[in-house]
């Protein structure tokens, strides 16, 4: 599929539609106004909010169009560029795709501006329904650690327009670019490809985005549906979705007639890539690797018991972030050094305080079902849970073995206290509590010594919370004000 921009001055005569003002959407602008392009920004958002993000947007902008998506919003534009919590699916968008306008998500636009000034930057990009923030940030540690010029973007930090723009500007010195993709980021490449690609796990998330798994996991798969024999895929080998997703690499092969370097990580049995056993991390390279990759993958054995950061999930985070590491030509000795060290992510298993003899950990960043039961897995038992939030349309029934295993008892806040209290409320005793504060008292009276308080919602954040930032940072000010 050839490039919908084939050279950077052709931007001076476009006119680029930015819909959605987040984050990646400001950064799109910025990138676009900086390469002259005319600008239309679409919005949900008034008018009058619209105009306080752009302030740091110089350029010309045509026209603000704000509180939703009219088709006509579209209708002058030669390309559409959508930030990632735009669905694909909005009408104006559906109408512009029929009428035959180019439409790209911020990723996208990024990649294809990034290979026109012609920097030879490696991509290292990273998905999963979990992890992707500890794995992204492992592999940017490890290669920063080996001396690499390494950039940290995506959905973590800065959004890739961004970056794309000060390399642009020179204003930083770039070879290897670790992004951390979210399926909607993923929604829309054309011909995004990453060197190096990782899926770290496919379990139900967001649901109420998607119409089914089918839908969802296609999503995920884009991330490697570019990528040739040169270039590198870590998959999960215990992940059954992930397996599912291996099916679409057939239809990368069929393409294209070569796949790209396929390694695996697993906790339960030996594979080619990395593989827990005897409490290390052990790893496996295939022959077609270079001489230089296989031996340092050979030599190199990490033992769990080194690690900083604590839990099985953070074991496969790890095994998932030292093969791409490895992949891209970074010594074991940087990853054995970076993993004594590291203290992990805040809101991700984020011990807050110990209070006569009760630990309260701060799981803020577990939204979606699988994230809860990872983390609940990390603990003997004794947990006092504090869930709940806003839906993503999540089954909560699947976490009832666990939670009888684990769980001392539940405490339930936000539009889905009632239906997790529906799912899982029989099992163990159960608290309904108006808000954060009330959560954390109902807690604290019913915690003893030994047990463990943890904040791990299941949900969304936005019916309580600006985002699980805010979340997770509401609940240690209030489990520190105790």
């Amino acid at each position: 599929m050839q490039k919908i921009i084939k050279e950077l001055s052709e931007l001076e005569n476009k006119t680029v539609a930015v819909v959605g003002l987040g984050k990646s959407g400001i950064a799109a602008s910025k990138l676009l106004c900086g390469l002259g392009a005319k600008l239309i920004i679409n919005d949900k958002k008034s008018k009058e909010e619209i105009l306080k993000d752009l302030i740091t947007v110089n350029g010309k902008i045509e026209r603000i169009i704000g509180e939703g998506h009219p088709p006509e919003a579209l209708e002058n534009a030669d390309i559409v560029v959508v930030s990632p919590g735009v669905p694909l699916s909005t009408p104006s968008i559906v109408s512009a795709v029929y009428k035959g306008i180019p439409v790209i998500g911020e990723i996208e636009l990024s990649w294809q501006i990034l290979n026109l000034i012609k920097e030879n930057v490696k991509i290292i990009g990273i998905t999963g329904a979990n992890g992707k923030s500890t794995t992204s940030t492992l592999t940017y540690e490890f290669l920063k650690r080996d001396g690499k010029k390494v950039q940290l973007a995506g959905n973590i930090g800065y959004p890739m327009a961004e970056v794309v723009l000060k390399l642009l500007n020179k204003e930083i010195d770039m070879e290897y670019l670790v992004l951390e993709l979210s399926s909607f980021q993923l929604e829309g490449i054309k011909t995004f490809k990453p060197d190096f690609a990782a899926i770290l796990n496919i379990t139900p998330d967001h649901m109420d985005r998607y119409s089914d798994m089918k839908e969802y996991i296609e999503a995920k798969a884009k991330i490697f549906q570019n990528q040739n024999g040169d270039d590198y895929l870590i998959l999960n080998m215990d992940d059954e979705n992930i397996i599912s997703a291996i099916e679409y690499l057939r239809n990368v092969y069929l393409k294209k007639g070569k796949l790209p370097h396929v390694f695996y990580f697993s906790r339960v049995q030996n594979v080619y890539g990395a593989y827990l056993k005897n409490d290390s991390i052990y790893f496996n390279a295939r022959e077609e690797v270079s001489d230089d990759i296989k031996k340092e993958m050979e030599n190199t054995v990490l033992s769990v018991s080194t690690f900083k950061i604590k839990g099985i999930h953070n074991v496969e985070n790890i095994m998932a972030a030292s093969l791409l590491a490895l992949c891209a030509g970074c010594k074991g000795q940087s990853i054995k050094d970076v993993v004594k060290q590291f203290p992990g992510l805040p809101h991700r298993m984020e011990p807050v305080r110990e209070i006569g003899g009760v630990i309260y950990i701060n799981d803020s960043k577990g939204t979606n079902v699988d994230a809860v039961k990872k983390s609940l897995e990390s603990f003997s038992g004794n947990v006092i849970l504090i869930a709940g939030g806003r839906d993503k349309d999540g089954d909560f029934s699947a976490l009832k073995n666990i939670v009888k295993e684990k769980v001392k008892a539940l405490i339930l806040i936000g539009e889905a206290k009632h239906k997790i209290a529906d799912a899982l409320g029989d099992l163990v005793p159960c608290y309904l509590e108006s808000d954060m504060k009330s959560a954390v008292i109902k807690a604290k009276e019913i915690a003893r010594a030994g047990d463990v308080v943890l904040l791990s919602p299941g949900c969304a954040s936005f019916d309580m919370f600006k985002n699980f930032e805010h979340r997770g940072e509401v609940f240690k000010d209030i489990v520190n004000s105790l």
